[in-house]
């Protein structure tokens, strides 16, 4: 896998020293530099996007920008380039995540290289002054992200890590950025990034699920109190 990482930083794996993941990972980690973290929060992260040299990252679709289709299909556009549907949460929410982040990093819960260097930026979007419609779903792809970090899978399966060493790294760049979330009072939210926290410690199936049902109950409306219409 390339090492397509930058900025040094005193402590590069905070996580490891706080307890978040295995010290037995540590050997894995120490052959590469830090995991870029946007120093922005919400859109302002996505001015640094350039920091990371997307063009040598797998992704589902291949490796760097893949064209799929018309470039005037914005779709199409989005599918098989990270960056842009990074770029795309400022503009078209719904789209960036639907046929951009989900089909690129998270397809069909496969997680793979370029899922490691778009967690920094989801989290760095989500922790900022942007509106629960765009922190919510970001969260729960966040939540869908660990659990396909959680185990490995091989090529021509759904869900799981694709890749040497994936599942760790992915792990990894969640924990290193669950620190920027801890501004977000929302109690289901709350309960969201705990069952994120727990999985990334114990990847075990009960976790999972847990993570998978804190997810549901995240993105679900918000109860009508009786005697109000909707």
């Amino acid at each position: 896998m390339s090492a397509i990482w930058r900025r040094t930083e005193p402590n590069p794996f905070p996580s490891v020293r706080e307890g978040l993941v295995p010290r037995s990972w540590l050997s894995t980690l120490t052959c590469m530099d830090a995991l870029y973290q946007p120093s922005g929060t919400g859109f302002d992260a996505l001015n640094e996007l350039d920091q990371v040299d997307w063009s040598q990252l797998e992704h589902a679709y291949g490796r760097g920008h893949v064209p799929l289709g018309s470039a005037y299909d914005v779709s199409f556009a989005l599918t098989g380039d990270v960056p842009r549907s990074l770029a795309a949460l400022r503009t078209d929410p719904f789209l960036a995540l639907s046929d951009g982040l989900y089909s690129n990093i998270c397809h069909q819960g496969t997680v793979y290289e370029a899922t490691v260097h778009a967690v920094p930026f989801i989290a760095a979007v989500a922790a900022g002054d942007v509106s629960h419609e765009i922190r919510i779903p970001l969260l729960a792809l966040l939540g869908h992200i660990s659990v396909g970090g959680s185990y490995i899978t091989h090529r021509g399966s759904r869900g799981g890590a694709l890749g040497d060493q994936i599942g760790v790294l992915v792990t990894e760049s969640i924990a290193s950025s669950m620190a920027r979330l801890s501004t977000i009072q929302t109690a289901r939210l709350v309960d969201l990034i705990q069952a994120i926290q727990s999985l990334l410690i114990h990847p075990t199936d009960a976790c999972r699920d847990a993570v998978e049902s804190a997810v549901d109950v995240a993105i679900a409306p918000p109860a009508t109190p009786q005697g109000r219409r909707p």
